[in-house]
C-alpha cells in the first residue's frame, strides 16, 4: 500500500463512481480500477461493493477511509515540520477566517510578517464559520480565526477578543428614539425599536443568530427590509437608510462612517461572539504561524488598552 493508493482509493469514496474519480485524479478509469483491485488485493478486503449504483463502502471501506484520512494528515504534517530543517526561511501561511475578520485583522500583520519572513506567502481562504470550524478540525489551515464556542477536544483555542455590538440607526430614523446617556454610546433597548426596519444578514449567519437572540430578549419581533449574506452590505444598506443593523464596533472602527449613523449600545444585550484563533490539536506550528498568532495577540490586546 502506498500513498497514491490511499489517493485514488479517497477520490473513489468521495465520488462513488471509477469515471468521476479518474477525472478527478487525471488518469484513466482502467488505471484506477487496477490500482483499487491491487489495493483490495493487498489488504485482504473488499473496500467498495461494486454490485450497488451508485457503488458504497463496505464496512472495511469505512474503516479503511477515516484511518486512511488521518494517515496523510499525519504524513503531511511530517513533510512540513521537517521543511524547518531546510535552509531558508520560504513556506507557506494558510489562514481560514471568514471575509469580516480579513478586512481588519489581517492588512496590519500580513506587513509584519513578510518584513520578518519574506519568503513566506500569505494565503487567505474565506468561508464561513461553520465551513472554517470544521475544516480546522480537519487541518486544513495553519491557523483558523472563528467565533465561539469550537468543539475543543479536537482544536487548541487561543481567545483574541470579542466583538463589542452596537445598533447602528440612519440618523433620520433615530430622532425620536427613546435613549439612555451613556459612553461611549447611547443605550438604548430594542423593545423600543419596534417600528424601524431592519437590515439583516442570512438566517444560516452567526450575526443573524445574535440578533435574534437579542430580538426575543426583548420580546419583539424584527421587521426585515433587506437581508443581506455580508456584514459590510449590511453596514452599506445602513448608511444608505434602508434600515438599523446590528454590527460589530471592530467594523465600523475599520471602515469608518460612523458619523453619518446614530450608534447605541444595546440594553441587556445577548453576546455570544468571542473570537479565537483555532489550530487542530498537535498540528505543526510553523515560525511563521506561531509569529502570526502573537502579533494577532498583541494586536489584540492593543485595541482592549
Amino acid at each position: 500500500m502506498n500513498t497514491k493508493q490511499i489517493q485514488y482509493a479517497l477520490a473513489l469514496a468521495e465520488t462513488l463512481n471509477f469515471s468521476r474519480a479518474a477525472e478527478q485524479l487525471g488518469i484513466f478509469q482502467p488505471a484506477l480500477s487496477k490500482q483499487i483491485l491491487n489495493l483490495e488485493n493487498e489488504l485482504g478486503v473488499k473496500l467498495f461493493d461494486r454490485t450497488t449504483n451508485p457503488l458504497t463502502l463496505t464496512l472495511a471501506g469505512e474503516y479503511f477511509l477515516r484511518e486512511a484520512q488521518s494517515l496523510l494528515y499525519q504524513e503531511d504534517q511530517l513533510r512540513r515540520s521537517l521543511e524547518e530543517f531546510k535552509s531558508g526561511e520560504r513556506g507557506r501561511l494558510v489562514i481560514g477566517l471568514p471575509p469580516l475578520r480579513a478586512l481588519y485583522l489581517i492588512p496590519a500583520i500580513t506587513a509584519k510578517l513578510r518584513e520578518r519572513f519574506p519568503g513566506v506567502q500569505v494565503v487567505l481562504h474565506e468561508s464561513d464559520t461553520d465551513t472554517l470550524r470544521k475544516e480546522a478540525a480537519e487541518g486544513k489551515y495553519d491557523l483558523t480565526i472563528v467565533t465561539l464556542p469550537v468543539d475543543e477536544s479536537v482544536l487548541d483555542v487561543t481567545p483574541i477578543e470579542p466583538d463589542t455590538m452596537v445598533l447602528a440607526v440612519p440618523k433620520a430614523m433615530a430622532a425620536d428614539l427613546p435613549f439612555e446617556e451613556s459612553e461611549p454610546f447611547p443605550i438604548i433597548s430594542l423593545e423600543n425599536c419596534r417600528d424601524l426596519p431592519f437590515v439583516s444578514v442570512g438566517q444560516a449567519q452567526v450575526m443573524r443568530q445574535l440578533f435574534e437572540k437579542n430580538c426575543a430578549a426583548a420580546n419583539f419581533r424584527p421587521y426585515i427590509a433587506a437581508e443581506c449574506v455580508g456584514v459590510t452590505t449590511a453596514w452599506a444598506l445602513c448608511r444608505a437608510g434602508v434600515g438599523a443593523t446590528l454590527l460589530p464596533l471592530q467594523l465600523i472602527r475599520h471602515i469608518g462612517g460612523a458619523d453619518e449613523l446614530a450608534l447605541f449600545t444595546l440594553k441587556h444585550s445577548v453576546r455570544s461572539r468571542g473570537l479565537a484563533i483555532i489550530t487542530r490539536r498537535g498540528q505543526y506550528l510553523s515560525p511563521y504561524a506561531a509569529y502570526a498568532i502573537q502579533l494577532l495577540t498583541e494586536q489584540a490586546d492593543n485595541v482592549k488598552n
